[in-house]
């Protein structure tokens, strides 16, 4: 099974490429909205990479597999009155829903294969990720002598087999939601655009596709939405949500975030699982740069049998150049002399 996942840098206009892939056969493209962020989240498994594999220690992989189990059982449940507790821990992702109820099921699997064996003990260690007031409680009964010691599971995992493991478990968390004509599972977000060589080792036989875009764009997308192409399927909380994290209220915090996410691109780490493009080639020079996925992709052009039902350069072209139509062009001056590279000429 062959996965791709398309990732950009913040209302990039990644979607372009989104929309291209729901119309090659065999390709299943996630709901818009759901971004598998397993992997990059923090305490996911790129962190459980450096803790288990990377940089392995007893401390480090015993409090990895620890932050691994909370965030499951975070990212796991929805929240359902039925369960009280879920009502408290779910933060919303929902992924057993989205895995046919069984995520959280596979995941606890997963990690059991991950612990070589584990033991009963003291290990100091571990109530520096508890609830202060736990630790408070223990000093006391301690103080008082109630309590000699506190006794704990300590995990002692496999470093050498975690990049296997972590490849099977992928596959086989995927293989509860491929279709039966599915050749080519598609994610969003899955992978950082900085360093995505790194999160690509999870897969057998993956790639990225990643989008940039003119900053000036970026900025002026987000202030006036409604002089461009907006899909269908956006709502207006999410141009909220972008404009939040992109900063945009603060000009120069805006260009700082910009200018940084570009400065920690590790281009010398690419190889040829992974494709870097501008949005405007994707719109401005659509047949050529299908081509160039194709060829990326190592499919035919027979594979593309839906053109242009999904994504049509045609409209997204209104979505190049918006900054022209900023009435504060003083702004769009500012982000073009701090970041001229970027811009698209």
């Amino acid at each position: 099974m062959k996965f791709v996942d398309i990732s950009g840098f913040g209302h990039s206009g990644k979607s372009v490429i989104t929309d291209l892939l729901k119309e090659f056969k065999g390709y299943q493209v996630p709901h818009y909205n759901f971004e598998f962020n397993l992997l990059r989240i923090q305490g996911g498994l790129l962190d459980l990479k450096f803790a288990l594999h990377d940089n392995w220690s007893p401390i480090r992989s015993d409090a990895a597999i620890r932050r691994f189990q909370r965030l499951v059982r975070r990212i796991g449940p929805s929240a359902n009155l039925s369960r009280p507790l879920t009502l408290a821990y779910s933060n919303g992702m929902n992924y057993d829903n989205a895995f046919q109820g069984k995520f959280s099921e596979i995941t606890r699997d997963y990690i059991g294969r991950l612990i070589r064996y584990s033991y009963r003990g003291e290990w100091p260690y571990i109530v520096l990720d508890q609830p202060v007031w736990k630790q408070f409680l223990q000093r006391i009964l301690l103080n008082f002598r109630i309590k000699k010691s506190f006794l704990s599971d300590i995990y002692v995992t496999e470093p050498d087999n975690f990049i296997p493991i972590t490849v099977t478990y992928l596959e086989e968390l995927f293989g509860l939601i491929k279709e039966e004509q599915t050749t080519c599972i598609v994610t969003h977000n899955a992978v950082e655009p900085f360093n995505p060589t790194e999160a690509l080792e999870f897969f057998k036989n993956g790639k990225v596709v990643i989008v940039q875009r003119d900053p000036r764009d970026i900025y002026a997308s987000t202030l006036i939405p409604q002089k461009g192409y907006i899909p269908e399927y956006e709502i207006s909380r999410h141009w909220q949500i972008k404009g939040s994290f992109l900063e945009i209220n603060n000009l120069d915090r805006f260009i700082e975030r910009q200018k940084l996410l570009y400065e920690r691109i590790r281009l010398s780490r690419d190889n040829n699982k992974v494709l870097r493009l501008r949005y405007e080639d994707v719109v401005l020079n659509y047949e050529r740069t299908v081509t160039q996925i194709l060829e990326f992709l190592n499919e035919s052009p027979e594979i593309h049998f839906k053109k242009k039902t999904f994504f049509n350069p045609d409209q997204s072209k209104k979505n190049i150049g918006l900054w022209k139509s900023m009435e504060n062009q003083e702004s769009i001056r500012r982000i073009q002399e701090a970041l001229p590279e970027f811009c698209f000429q």
